[in-house]
């Protein structure tokens, strides 16, 4: 844990994202206005992005002239998506035409402090852990490294029970059952459905499961190289 000037650190001085924040910050996410916040959060959106068309698979698509045009061209796709964050990548996706419509959860940021306030904690702490390796001492070098951990959140982490899924009406009464535990209304045609995860098959696609606790700060600098 020597990653002083990292933002892992920084973490420490978030805070959980409330429901009472969530028309606020919707707002301010599609004015482009959240920052200097930064946030991880679970975001529900319409988005707009490009679907590349290989070269070998050509497509007949109506031009913006109303002409049919055969080709390989870039295309837009329009759709709802749900999915964990940077505030970064949300405002890209606004940025991109896309609107955030709902903040489900996640953790806020107020401000980084200038400086990491539990610098001279890790350097203790990795003193010792590598003191202890060098000695052979397995449990002194393991106490360091959970002291470690609890500081960058790994100590803390909770088991998450329930996930959510995209569903139209149709699905939501074939599946509706016990597991169901909300269902609020999207659109006319849409509902975000959190179900308690048991072992049970639904007959519908289900998304690829994205762990809801969300990384600290870190993803931020992968948020920053996507752009």
């Amino acid at each position: 844990m020597s990653d002083l000037d990292s933002e892992y650190p920084k973490a420490e001085s978030a805070s959980a994202f409330l429901p009472e924040e969530e028309e606020e910050f919707v707002k301010f996410f599609n004015e482009q206005k959240f920052r200097p916040r930064t946030a991880i959060l679970k975001v529900w959106f319409t988005n707009m992005f490009f679907q590349p068309i290989p070269a070998k698979d050509k497509i007949t698509f109506t031009n913006k002239e109303g002409k049919k045009e055969t080709g390989t061209k870039i295309r837009f796709r329009n759709g709802f998506c749900s999915e964990v964050l940077t505030s970064v990548d949300i405002q890209e996706i606004v940025k991109a035409s896309g609107k955030i419509l709902r903040i489900f959860d996640g953790i806020v940021y107020e401000e980084n402090f200038k400086t990491p306030p539990y610098r001279d904690y890790i350097l203790i702490s990795r003193d010792l852990r590598n003191k202890y390796k060098r000695e052979g001492n397995i449990v002194g070098s393991n106490c360091m490294t959970l002291l470690g951990n609890s500081l960058y959140g790994k100590s803390i982490q909770e088991d998450i029970t329930t996930s959510r899924h995209p569903w139209s009406e149709g699905t939501l009464k074939t599946n509706f059952d016990s597991h169901v535990k909300s269902f609020p209304k999207v659109n006319e045609t849409q509902y975000i459905v959190e179900i308690n995860e048991e072992e049970k098959e639904f007959n519908c696609t289900r998304p690829k499961s994205t762990r809801l606790t969300p990384s600290h700060l870190g993803s931020f600098v992968l948020s920053y190289s996507k752009k």
